[in-house]
């Protein structure tokens, strides 16, 4: 894995404190720090669901619903991932102590 520069951690550290990232999670935040893969596979099948449902779908749309739910999935699990890093930065700093 290729080594992230100091400059843009801290950028981005910098960002999300400007942002709000220093208060505690609420239970949706702490349910998707925990478990990123959760709303990454159910918002790409419920895009997927939604472009392939509609009666007279055809092959390219079946397609276009993998394609379009893989990435709006993708998506959703990165800023899941985002999610986790900015909790485990609270713990680390002393700003939130996880709960049950």
């Amino acid at each position: 894995m290729p080594k992230i520069p100091p400059a843009l951690v801290k950028g981005f550290w910098a960002v999300d404190r400007f942002l709000g990232g220093d208060e505690p999670p609420t239970r949706v935040q702490r349910f998707v720090g925990r478990h990123p893969l959760v709303p990454g596979v159910s918002i790409g099948l419920l895009v997927f669901a939604v472009i392939v449902v509609p009666p007279g779908t055809q092959a390219v749309d079946v397609v276009a619903g993998i394609v379009f739910g893989a990435a709006l999935g993708l998506t959703y699990y990165g800023t899941a991932i985002g999610e986790r890093a900015r909790q485990r930065r609270l713990i680390r700093q002393g700003i939130w102590k996880p709960g049950p």
